[in-house]
């Protein structure tokens, strides 16, 4: 299994402390709760497929996505928070039973997960409510939506792979966390 680290950057404060983070004038060494956050959850990205070897079976890759999302909750998802999930229709069945008292979203093709995410996505409203945006996934898709989350006073929090984060992406966050 794998588990999420840190990778040097900031932890989110709120809204109003978001600019000296931003900054770099304040530091912490463990990730503190703060306010409400959004969660967009792309648990195919999350998963992925290895980089070197055989590619995961249908039966391994669900094994793994169940994995992962139960990490994923543990760590990251409180009470109170929205988290809006996506995923291809083929995953479908085990991420209800996985995030059933969520929202999921389903996707199909290629970046279906991501574009049923975004469709969801009301930065208006989202601002409204929260204080983070936490994207998890690394895929360049959300690098604006990203950067409107910023541009409304929102911290963003990217939790990715290191193999997967798109440069973009990781530019439009204030903080990034991968997985070891």
């Amino acid at each position: 299994m794998q588990t999420l680290i840190r990778t040097g950057s900031i932890t989110p404060r709120p809204r109003a402390a978001a600019a000296a983070w931003r900054a770099g004038s304040m530091h912490s060494k463990s990730p503190l709760r703060f306010g409400r956050t959004c969660h967009l959850v792309d648990i195919e990205n999350l998963v992925g497929q290895p980089e070197s070897g055989p590619r995961y079976t249908p039966a391994v890759f669900s094994r793994r996505a169940h994995e992962v999302s139960g990490s994923y909750r543990l760590k990251w998802v409180h009470p109170g928070d929205l988290v809006y999930v996506g995923c291809d229709a083929s995953l479908l069945l085990e991420t209800l039973m996985d995030w059933e008292q969520y929202s999921v979203r389903i996707g199909k093709g290629a970046d279906g997960a991501d574009r049923a995410l975004i469709a969801v996505f009301d930065i208006d409203a989202v601002a409204r409510s929260c204080d983070v945006l936490q994207i998890a996934s690394g895929d360049h898709a959300f690098a604006e939506v990203a950067s409107q989350a910023r541009e409304r006073g929102l911290y963003v929090r990217v939790v990715s792979r290191s193999d997967a984060l798109s440069h973009d992406l990781r530019r439009n966050s204030d903080g990034v966390y991968t997985f070891a």
